[in-house]
C-alpha cells in the first residue's frame, strides 16, 4: 500500500469534512506547512498520547485477564478498542526503533540489541542508534505543527546529543538514555555504564530526593502538555516494570499474598483468565515448563519467600503505572483535552527472565556489585535494593505463550494493545483480533495528524500500515494477508495470518523451522512442519525475501538470549 493509499484509507472512515478535505490534499503535490496546518484545521486534529510499559506481560492488565489492579487502563479499553493480536519485537530498543519509524528495525540502525557481532559491525542498519535514513514520528508530527514531547526511556542513541530525543524531533524531553536503571535513583544496571538522564540537550546531574521513575516521568509529561496550546504528541515511556524491581512499600504489601502458590500455579491461572475474558479459546493448552526452569515446589521456603516478595514488587510496579495513567487522564480532562485525544497503551515486549547476575555476566566487571545493596527480605523493592523476576516468574506471566522477552516465540512478541480514540470517531469495534504490528503505530499517527509521510531521497518510506480505518470499522483482510518477518540474535520468525514459522536454537527449540497454527495453538505447542511441508517451504522463502529486503545480517556467534541458560 502506498503512502497516498494510507491517507485515503483514513478518509474513507472518518466522518469529519475538514479531515476529508485535508486528507485528499495530502495526496497532491502541495504539502501543508506547519504554519498552515496549525491554523483552522488544527482543532480537528487529535492530540496523541502514547504510553509504553517496559517488559510487561501480555495478560498483566485487568482487561486482558490479569489479577493486577489496572482500573485506569481498563477504562481506556472500555472507551476504546482492544487489539489482541498486536506483535512487537522481543526486545526494548528494536521495538522502539520500529515504533518511532514505522520500519523494520533492521533498517533503522537498531538491527540488533546490545553489542553487535563481529560480522554485523559497520553494516547498514547496525549503527546502534537511529540512523539518518529514517524519519521519526516526532520529526514528522513536529513538521506538521504538533508540539512533540517525551518523558522516560529512550534507548535509541549514544552519547552524541544528535542521537538524543531532542535530535530526533522531540521538542520537550526528559529521557533515560540507558536501557534501564534504578527506579529510585541513578544506580546503573551495568556497573561500567553509568545511568544518564538528559533534559533536552542537558545531562541531569541529580534527581529529586523523592524521585520514583513512574511518578516523575508522568509529572514531566503532564507539565509539557500544560505548557502548549498546539495539538501535541506525548510519548510517556515508562521504565516499569523493567528490573531492578522497585515499588512503594504500601503497594508491595497489597500483593504480598497474591502469588504465594508460585509460578506454575500463576501460569495455569493466567491461562484460565484469558479464556474467561474470551481472548483465547477454551481448547487452548500451554507448553510444559522448560527443564531449565525449576518447579516451584522444588524451592526451599527461603527461596519461595524471596520470590513471592519479588513478584509482588512487579505487580506493584504495574499498579503504580496504572495510577499514573489515571493522573494523566484526569489532567487531560481538567484541561479540556481528553475528548480530542488518542491514547495508545502497550508493552514493548514480553516479561523478562534476565537476572541481575545475567547483567553482571554481560558486563564482565565488578562481580561484587550486588554487595552494595540491601536485598534482605523486608527491603526488597525499596531504595538501595536490586532484585529481579528471573525465568520462573517470566514463565508464569507469559501464559499461554512460549518463552519470554528476547525470543521470537509468542511469549516474547505478543503485547496487549489498547487504543482510546477521539470522542467523535466511529467505534464499531470493541475488540480486534487481526494481526497488526508495532510498525503500524507511526503510520496511524501520521495519518490522523495529516502529516507528510516520510520517503524520497535518502529517506525510507514507512513499511507499516495505518490502523485508522481498521479501528473505525474497516475490514482487517489486508492485515490477515500481510506477511511480517522478524529476526533478532539469529532467531527467525515469519507470520502470515494465523500461520507462523519459528526457528529457535537448542535448548529453546530444535534449531529447525517449526510451523504453528496460532488460531488454535497460540502457545506454539504443536509443530505442524511435517504435516504441511509445502506451507513451511513457502513461508521459509518469504522469510528469506524479508531478510534480503531489510538487510538482515545474522550474527556469526551466539549472543545474549541464544546462549544456554544458567
Amino acid at each position: 500500500m502506498t503512502n497516498s493509499m494510507r491517507v485515503s484509507t483514513f478518509t474513507r472512515f472518518v466522518g469529519w469534512v475538514s479531515l476529508l478535505t485535508v486528507g485528499c490534499a495530502a495526496t497532491s503535490s502541495t504539502v501543508a506547512t506547519p504554519e498552515s496546518v496549525a491554523g483552522s484545521n488544527a482543532a480537528a486534529r487529535p492530540n496523541i498520547v502514547m504510553i509504553v510499559l517496559d517488559d510487561a506481560a501480555y495478560s498483566d492488565l485487568g482487561v486482558f485477564g490479569g489479577e493486577i489492579q489496572t482500573p485506569s487502563i481498563d477504562q481506556l479499553a472500555e472507551e476504546g478498542v482492544t487489539l489482541t493480536q498486536f506483535q512487537v519485537t522481543p526486545n526494548c530498543s528494536s521495538t522502539r526503533a520500529s515504533l518511532l519509524t514505522g520500519m523494520d528495525h533492521h533498517r533503522t540502525g537498531l538491527g540488533t540489541h546490545g553489542p553487535a557481532a563481529a560480522n554485523q559491525r559497520g553494516k547498514p542498519g547496525y549503527e546502534g542508534h537511529l540512523n539518518n535514513r529514517v524519519e521519526t514520528v516526532a520529526e514528522v508530527l513536529r513538521d506538521a505543527g504538533y508540539r512533540t514531547m517525551l518523558a522516560g526511556k529512550w534507548h535509541l542513541g549514544n552519547r552524541e546529543p544528535a542521537t538524543w530525543p531532542l535530535g530526533r524531533g522531540f521538542e520537550d524531553s526528559f529521557a533515560l538514555l540507558n536501557g534501564g536503571a534504578s527506579h529510585w535513583d541513578k544506580s546503573p544496571l551495568f556497573p561500567s555504564k553509568p545511568t544518564v538522564f538528559v533534559e533536552g540537550k542537558t545531562p541531569v546531574e541529580e534527581l529529586p530526593a523523592d524521585f520514583y521513575s513512574s511518578d516523575f516521568f508522568t509529572d514531566k509529561i503532564i507539565g509539557y502538555i500544560e505548557s502548549t496550546e498546539k495539538p501535541f504528541f506525548a510519548f510517556l515511556s515508562f521504565t516499569a516494570p523493567h528490573n531492578p524491581l522497585h515499588a512503594p512499600a504500601a503497594l508491595i504489601d497489597k500483593y504480598k499474598d497474591t502469588y504465594a502458590d508460585g509460578w506454575d500455579a500463576l501460569r495455569r491461572r493466567r491461562l484460565e483468565s484469558l479464556k474467561s475474558v474470551g481472548i483465547v479459546a477454551d481448547s487452548v493448552t500451554t507448553r510444559a515448563r522448560p527443564d531449565w526452569i525449576p518447579a516451584w515446589d522444588s524451592l526451599d521456603d527461603v527461596a519461595k519467600e524471596r520470590a513471592t516478595r519479588d513478584i509482588a514488587i512487579y505487580a506493584a510496579m504495574i499498579d503504580r503505572v496504572d495510577q499514573n495513567v489515571g493522573r494523566l487522564v484526569t489532567r487531560l480532562r481538567e484541561l479540556g483535552k481528553y475528548d480530542n485525544t488518542i491514547i495508545v497503551v502497550f508493552s514493548d515486549n514480553g516479561p523478562s527472565k534476565t537476572t541481575i547476575a545475567d547483567y553482571l555476566g554481560m558486563d564482565g566487571m565488578d562481580p561484587n556489585y550486588l554487595e552494595r545493596f540491601n536485598n534482605g527480605l523486608d527491603n526488597r523493592g525499596l531504595p538501595n535494593s536490586n532484585v529481579d523476576l528471573g525465568p520462573g516468574w517470566a514463565y508464569g506471566l507469559a501464559a499461554p505463550f512460549r518463552l519470554m522477552k528476547g525470543y521470537q516465540s509468542q511469549g516474547g512478541v505478543m503485547s496487549p494493545l489498547i487504543v482510546k480514540p477521539p470522542a467523535n470517531w466511529e467505534k464499531p469495534h470493541k475488540r480486534i483480533a487481526n494481526p497488526v504490528h508495532v510498525m503500524d503505530i507511526m503510520p496511524t499517527f501520521v495519518d490522523v495528524a495529516q502529516g507528510k509521510p516520510p520517503g524520497g531521497g535518502d529517506t525510507y518510506e514507512m513499511q507499516g500500515e495505518s490502523l485508522a480505518g481498521l479501528l473505525q470499522g474497516g475490514e482487517g483482510d489486508a492485515f490477515e494477508q500481510r506477511g511480517v518477518g522478524s529476526e533478532l540474535f539469529g532467531i527467525r520468525a515469519y507470520r502470515l495470518g494465523d500461520w507462523k514459522i519459528l526457528q529457535l536454537p537448542p535448548p529453546y527449540g530444535t534449531g529447525q523451522w517449526q510451523l504453528y497454527d496460532l488460531s488454535k495453538d497460540p502457545g506454539e505447542t504443536n509443530d505442524l512442519a511435517a504435516r504441511y511441508p509445502e506451507r513451511l517451504e513457502d513461508l521459509a522463502k518469504k522469510w528469506q525475501a524479508y531478510a534480503a529486503t531489510n538487510g538482515v545480517v545474522e550474527p556469526d556467534t551466539p549472543t545474549l538470549y541464544v546462549r544456554p541458560p544458567h
